[in-house]
């Protein structure tokens, strides 16, 4: 056979194999327009991911259920119809709250990783009251988020809160609204009961306060502030100290939290472990003092977690996003809440 010959045959042969029906994956074809859409597939930018979920629990008026909102982790898009069933077709009233049939059940539990053999474990840390469910005992429901105008006929999927629903017979003792409650859903309980405190703030003068520079982005937060009242408290392992800072009305605005280890004979200086300042800004105001307003308690303290380091917060107010709380160690690690709280 001539050597052209030889060269076309293998081109033939190359064109035949290329011309064969492989479907080749295009993320940026467009699916057909009656194709049902799976959104949670979508590749979206997702919110930080904690080291630990933790979420909140809301009462449902008039009833006896405390929800617990996942839709930080299942997030419904425009009219999703795989997360939720077609709202137009219920009523009004029925749409307000609805428990899923199994199939939504089986969707949602798939696509958050929760088996029916793990557990809800909800912690009050004021109360010291631990409680545990059965995933496998629980309805998973949907709450109209209460951002959502009842105007606003069909509601949206976007309009709801996905999670599960707690009997509140099941929660007696805890905090008012479920306050100073965290909730964890998987395996094992992580909580350590009995080792939380409220901290009981002294007052001292500006000269005990550390003597540590303040952070670069702190110096742009407080510039021409007015240094205020300083306050200390202490464990057996650690010494919390804090300085607040005022405008010219003397309103305060800011405070800077340095904790330091105690010292030991192993240990002659009180090193700084966390430094961190918190101000008001869009959204956040700062909580006020424990005990300066009668009762009132916000600032925590101690172990937490079994597997983590002490914590403590408490110093800030969301009007929208999640509380924070920070752990106490050099990684500065900061674990906020998946509180679904909304604002549009």
């Amino acid at each position: 056979m001539k050597t052209n010959q030889i060269i076309l045959l293998i081109s033939f042969l190359f064109l035949v194999s290329c011309n064969k029906k492989y479907e080749v994956k295009n993320d940026d074809v467009a699916p057909p327009e009656n194709a049902p859409a799976d959104t949670l597939a979508i590749k979206e930018k997702s919110s930080k991911k904690e080291s630990i979920n933790l979420f909140t629990l809301t009462p449902k008026k008039g009833s006896d259920i405390a929800f617990l909102s996942l839709s930080d982790l299942y997030p419904a898009a425009t009219n999703d119809t795989l997360s939720l069933p077609q709202i137009e077709k219920m009523d009004k009233k029925t749409a307000l709250y609805f428990t899923f049939d199994k199939n939504y059940r089986t969707r949602f539990l798939s696509k958050i990783e929760i088996s029916e053999t793990d557990s809800l474990f909800v912690y009050d840390y004021a109360k010291d009251k631990l409680a545990s469910f059965l995933i496998k005992n629980l309805k998973t429901s949907a709450m109209l988020n209460g951002d959502a105008s009842t105007k606003n006929w069909p509601y949206q999927s976007t309009d709801y809160r996905i999670g599960f629903e707690v009997n509140t017979k099941n929660l007696k003792d805890f905090s008012q609204d479920y306050k100073n409650a965290l909730v964890y859903v998987g395996k094992e309980n992580p909580f350590v009961e009995k080792q939380m405190m409220p901290i009981v703030w002294k007052k001292i003068t500006a000269k005990e306060y550390p003597d540590e520079k303040l952070k670069k982005e702190y110096k742009k937060v407080i510039t021409n502030a007015l240094t205020g009242s300083s306050y200390f408290f202490e464990t057996k392992t650690y010494q919390y100290f804090l300085q607040e800072y005022t405008n010219s009305n003397k309103i305060i605005y800011a405070r800077r939290l340095i904790v330091t280890d105690v010292k030991t004979p192993q240990n002659e200086t009180n090193e700084i472990i966390i430094d961190k300042l918190f101000y008001q800004k869009e959204g956040i105001s700062l909580s006020p003092l424990n005990y300066s307003e009668g009762k009132n308690v916000n600032q925590w303290t101690g172990k937490l977690f079994k597997n983590k380091p002490a914590v403590v917060f408490g110093f800030e107010n969301a009007s929208f996003g999640c509380p924070v709380i920070s752990i106490i160690d050099k990684s500065n690690e900061e674990i906020y809440l998946q509180c679904d709280n909304r604002r549009k």
